[in-house]
């Protein structure tokens, strides 16, 4: 499993392998688009954003009150995809109008994937 882009970054806690794999895959796709598309600080700043939705999905939950499966396993995908989705509103040119449209497309349909494998991880409290 190759999770070279976000090496360096906070590492997402997942709660079997089938979450690890398919939220690896959306987050490695996510990287490599932003990061094709963007000058080396714009992607740095990117992966700081980033950064900061993988500390809130490990440590949701952590307070007794709140929390729950589903919202935990929908903590990456929503708020990675609207993440992508400004940042590429905010990078998007008339010099990179096809691609990044081309992108958002790519992963949006990787997204809808995302979800509907994170629907069929079920709760196991080991």
């Amino acid at each position: 499993m190759n999770n070279f882009l976000y090496l360096n970054m906070t590492k997402p806690i997942f709660a079997n392998t089938t979450h690890q794999i398919v939220v690896n895959d959306y987050l490695n796709l996510m990287l490599t688009f932003a990061k094709d598309i963007s000058t080396k600080a714009k992607f740095e700043n990117f992966k700081e954003v980033l950064d900061c939705v993988l500390e809130y999905h490990n440590s949701y939950g952590e307070d007794v009150s709140m929390g729950n499966w589903n919202d935990w396993l929908m903590i990456i995908p929503i708020n990675t995809s609207v993440m992508v989705n400004g940042y590429f509103a905010g990078i998007q040119s008339k010099r990179n109008l096809e691609i990044v449209r081309s992108y958002k497309v790519l992963l949006d349909n990787a997204l809808e994937v995302l979800v509907n494998d994170l629907r069929e991880i079920e709760y196991n409290n080991e």
